[in-house]
């Protein structure tokens, strides 16, 4: 059985920055509302993570296992970028599997699969543990759009929708601050919701 622990680690850059947020809102040219539009942007980015099932900020994950997998291991994050197995001995001391042991590969959907190679052994590991076999994952979108590149890793582009989007309810959010309001609000067609439908990954 998989558990998905929280993350290990996360970057603090935003993939969609204050200065995006600013030019948006048409604020670039003062900073009195700077840390609202933080606190805005931050949720907006969060909320555009959860409802799409994207890991939007670089971030590091771990999967503990009780012990090895035999076949193909699915790990259910999008997108991952990179793959480390790591163990506990017999004696509890921690180990890490040679890369070239086991292969991993990405989903039409962006998620990791994960398969040893006939050269791996499967070492014995510590009895009784739930977290005998650790598996770490980086994840998440490039924030810089000029990092990868089109010829490198087009899937690790951040998602133009997913910016959209995020803007879009940060935007709605710093113009409407109450959770309720005198007059109705209509939904924008093509808004932040049908965004978030196009990009949301379904397992």
């Amino acid at each position: 059985m998989l558990k998905l622990i929280d993350v290990i680690a996360e970057s603090d850059d935003r993939p969609v920055t204050l200065a995006e947020l600013k030019k948006h809102v048409q604020a670039a040219d003062f900073a009195d509302d700077d840390a609202q539009l933080e606190i805005f942007l931050d949720a907006a980015i969060d909320f555009v993570a959860g409802r799409t099932s994207l890991t939007l900020r670089r971030s590091t994950w771990r999967v503990d296992r009780c012990d090895w997998w035999s076949g193909c291991l699915q790990i259910l994050l999008t997108p991952v970028r990179d793959v480390t197995v790591k163990y506990l001995d017999a004696a509890g001391a921690e180990q890490t599997v040679a890369a070239d042991l086991y292969r991993w590969e990405r989903t039409a959907l962006g998620n990791a699969e994960i398969r040893f190679l006939d050269a791996f052994t499967s070492p014995a590991v510590k009895a009784d543990t739930f977290n005998a076999v650790q598996i770490e994952l980086e994840a998440g979108f490039d924030q810089d759009p000029n990092m990868t590149g089109a010829g490198d890793d087009p899937e690790l582009e951040f998602p133009p929708r997913a910016r959209q989007a995020v803007l879009m309810l940060a935007a709605s959010w710093y113009r409407n601050r109450e959770a309720a309001a005198d007059a109705e609000l209509k939904v924008v067609p093509l808004a932040a919701e049908a965004l978030m439908g196009q990009l949301r990954v379904y397992r």
